[in-house]
């Protein structure tokens, strides 16, 4: 029988529960023994939207529910989304303020558990696919385990994970799942250049790209991150006390935070007085930092994953650490940390600060 896409197409997509074009033409080559390409099936469906929507409701409504054996076919088309459990998770998830971006990363996390894949093409081996609804905190401790076990990152998993299991009404125990740092975290603690370096770094792109070295600079002060920095704008300074407030990123699914930040009186003469602070891209940024971290200071620049990071936070960090006698508090309060996330980045004071600190206040203690 010769292929014939008007007949075939719906006829092969509700036998096999799928609208894959790329699965459908292996159909088409098994079933017609025509070949056909991913492609022209992508086409004939955008000719025919109604029919693919009609086709896409039917599969989605005839996929197995949280009674039955899982198939493949929830992991597919949209349908994972359509799911209850999912599905409210999204709206829970919306209506919250989280971020399209992060709703959409934090589905394709919990797909992935529900398949056992736990990188790229790699499976757990006997991992028997899981259907959402009636996913649990054993089977997510399970998973988690396992991707410790093979030494990759587990807090973005674990994240999804207990957001996840608490919209369907579940107690998630932080020593069941926690939400905690890596392990590793603070294992760039060690990292730290002089200011002397620092003025290299920002002479350097100032020679080159004045808004690079005032938005490292506008960071390095501040302590903001990048897309703070970036979205920065001059309606939001307050001329009269010398600050600005900023847009950070918040917990995980939360609407960004408003941060106040002090303006020194050489960054505010610096800045733009109308519109917005920078034009320049994240990417161009980090760019022209990573060539001057190379050529100022090569013995460690291999080992700087963000540059416009490490200039803004961690600089700021490390410095002020050290100006204010590892006043903990005050700095957090500065740079916008918690007391724990700082000390766990950043470490305790040298021993012969705390040595040199103690002999000096030490005697104060009269008995």
């Amino acid at each position: 029988m010769k292929y014939k896409p008007s007949r075939d197409l719906p006829e092969f997509a509700l036998q096999h529960k799928t609208l894959s074009p790329s699965k459908l033409v292996d159909i088409v080559l098994m079933k017609r023994n025509e070949k056909r390409t991913p492609e022209s099936i992508t086409m004939w469906f955008n000719r025919n939207p109604d029919l693919y929507e009609k086709l896409s409701k039917n599969i989605i409504s005839n996929l197995p529910t949280e009674k039955d054996e899982v198939e493949k076919s929830i992991f597919e088309n949209g349908a994972f989304q359509e799911l209850i459990s999912v599905k409210k998770w999204i709206q829970d998830l919306t209506l919250r303020g989280a971020k399209q971006r992060k709703i959409k990363s934090w589905v394709r996390y919990l797909k992935r558990v529900c398949q056992g894949n736990i990188r790229k093409d790699e499976y757990i081996e006997d991992w028997s696919l899981k259907h959402p609804d009636r996913l649990t905190i054993q089977d997510a401790k399970d998973f988690i385990f396992t991707v410790k076990k093979h030494g990759y990152p587990s807090r973005e998993w674990r994240l999804a994970l207990r957001n996840f299991l608490k919209s369907k009404n579940i107690v998630v125990k932080s020593e069941d799942i926690s939400g905690e740092l890596e392990e590793d975290a603070g294992k760039y603690a060690d990292i730290f250049i002089p200011k002397e370096k620092i003025h290299e770094i920002f002479k350097w792109l100032k020679a080159r790209n004045y808004e690079a070295y005032l938005a490292s600079k506008f960071g390095y002060k501040t302590a903001s991150r990048i897309t703070a920095t970036l979205n920065a704008h001059t309606s939001h300074i307050n001329h009269e006390e010398r600050t600005i407030t900023v847009f950070e990123k918040s917990i995980k699914g939360k609407k960004k935070r408003k941060v106040t930040k002090l303006l020194t009186e050489d960054l505010y003469e610096e800045m733009p007085k109308q519109g917005k602070l920078f034009s320049i891209s994240a990417r161009e940024l980090n760019k022209l930092l990573r060539e001057a971290y190379k050529e100022i200071i090569p013995e460690l620049e291999p080992r700087i994953p963000m540059p416009f990071h490490f200039i803004a936070r961690h600089m700021f960090a490390q410095h002020m650490l050290r100006a204010s006698n590892w006043n903990y508090g005050l700095v957090a309060s500065l740079g916008g940390w918690s007391m724990e996330a700082l000390r766990r980045y950043y470490g305790m004071p040298p021993k012969e600060v705390v040595k040199k600190f103690g002999f000096k206040t030490l005697p104060k203690l009269e008995v």
